[in-house]
């Protein structure tokens, strides 16, 4: 499969708009890469007791798998700009594009 960086220079330069960000990512273990990633502030659903579901409102970042050494495990950082995310856990892994919850 190939990293976003094949897909922006295989489309002569453009990139999809929504991964406009550049980022570093920093595993607990192996060397920091970088790559381009969707940063976004979202509404979603906690697990909730019986029938009641509660919302709260999370920081995600969202990255081709491919441009990964691995799924992004919890304690393990997102540098964006000067900011450094804190992988919280993983949202969703379509084995194609990974989802993160993260905390700043």
């Amino acid at each position: 499969m190939a990293t976003m960086q094949e897909i922006i220079d295989n489309q002569g330069g453009f990139f999809p708009p929504n991964f406009s960000s550049l980022a570093t990512f920093t595993p607990a273990t192996g060397s920091a890469v970088s790559l381009r990633v969707e940063l976004t502030k979202d509404v979603v659903p906690q697990p909730g007791a019986y029938d009641a579901t509660t919302w709260t409102q999370q920081t995600i970042i969202s990255c081709l798998l491919s441009d990964l050494p691995h799924e992004p495990n919890r304690g393990e950082t997102f540098t964006i700009s000067s900011a450094t995310y804190t992988v919280a856990g993983v949202s969703e892994n379509d084995q194609n594009f990974v989802e993160v919850l993260v905390t700043t």
